[in-house]
């Protein structure tokens, strides 16, 4: 990949730029990372779905905004490759109403699905690290920790603990 310039800021009195090298980034981090953020974006939509059908609303809801908090992250780092995200309501039009039927079980048997299945979600997300240069690593490290929040949170839930939400507050600041 070449590098690649932006133009930061163009006015009447010129512009700035920012050279950004790109050619030790591979093209599989960049499509991995775009994918990532696509997906927190569909991940908070999919939690504020399953509130409806869970009488723990407040916790879906805050998965949901742990989802759009960890998607923020990285951001900066799709601006820096200059990587072109689908719009939100694209990205939920697409989803939309996909729940997997995970509307159906219950609230344990959906803190059992979180532990069982989230566990490969980090992986994931090490791995995205893994191809990271080493300056993008912060940011990728704020969207990993938002699982490793969401995975105590369940397992505090399991185990009845009634601050299971903490990590999930914390995670947030």
């Amino acid at each position: 990949m070449p590098t690649l310039i932006r133009i930061i800021e163009l006015n009447t009195t010129g512009c700035s730029l920012k050279i950004v090298d790109t050619s030790e980034v591979s093209e599989e981090y960049l499509d991995t990372l775009l994918r990532y953020y696509e997906e927190e974006i569909q991940g908070e939509a999919y939690f504020f779905a399953l509130a409806m059908h869970f009488d723990e609303q407040d916790k879906m809801i805050l998965l949901g905004k742990v989802e759009r908090v960890a998607a923020a992250a990285v951001e900066p780092l799709l601006q820096k490759y200059d990587l072109q995200p689908r719009s939100d309501s694209a990205i939920h039009d697409e989803w939309q109403g996909n729940l997997w039927g995970h509307e159906a079980l219950t609230w344990p048997e959906f803190i059992t699905h979180i532990l069982d299945r989230y566990p490969a979600y980090l992986d994931d997300f090490h791995g995205l690290e893994n191809m990271a240069p080493a300056e993008d690593l912060p940011a990728l490290k704020v969207l990993t920790n938002h699982e490793v929040a969401v995975l105590d949170f369940a397992e505090k839930e399991r185990a009845g603990d009634p601050d299971s939400l903490k990590p999930l507050i914390e995670y947030m600041g």
